[in-house]
């Protein structure tokens, strides 16, 4: 039986939609959020709306890392934003803090994304980068290989574990080659 499962894409719009979402957070955090602490936001926004909404807030692609999920294309999405002066990296601190240099073009997001997105920030914001990633590492990020993409279905998933999770979780990923 076939399984089709979304995985997000890296197309022109969803790079885009990417990068001001970072810009967002960064602005929206007064650049005290780093590397590990946006992309944990993105990931967790995006799992959220796809959830609530149907789909995604950036679109992008998450694949999984040593320090959790994180979008694929987060770096090409930076580099753009910093080659225009849009984003600072401190590169200074240990973090790589995310300062926005420009307020984020908001005409990209709906109502609902902002708000999906605010209330992520909000419960991310009193988290140090080591608890945020730590909660990364649920049984959703287990049961990929490292730098396999993550299924926004998922989203469906409250990460807790059980025996019968791991096992179901174990024949699915032998399954889907995950």
């Amino acid at each position: 039986m076939a399984r089709n499962l979304t995985f997000g894409s890296n197309t022109p719009a969803s790079l885009k939609k990417l990068a001001e979402t970072v810009l967002y957070v960064a602005h929206k955090t007064s650049g005290d959020f780093g590397s590990i602490k946006i992309n944990k936001t993105i990931y967790n926004a995006d799992l959220e709306a796809f959830k609530k909404l149907g789909s995604s807030i950036t679109g992008a692609q998450h694949h999984k890392i040593k320090m959790g999920p994180v979008p694929k294309h987060i770096l090409m999405a930076e580099r753009r934003l910093e080659s225009e002066g849009s984003l600072e990296i401190d590169r200074e601190t240990m973090s790589h803090r995310r300062v926005a240099k420009r307020d984020p073009n908001l005409d990209l997001f709906t109502e609902k994304e902002i708000q999906i997105l605010d209330q992520i920030i909000e419960d991310m914001a009193p988290k140090s980068a080591t608890q945020v990633s730590e909660e990364s590492h649920d049984i959703r990020w287990e049961v990929v290989r490292n730098q396999d993409l993550l299924p926004y279905e998922f989203a469906f998933l409250d990460g807790s574990v059980t025996e019968k999770d791991r096992k179901d979780a174990s024949r699915l990923s032998e399954e889907m080659g995950w």
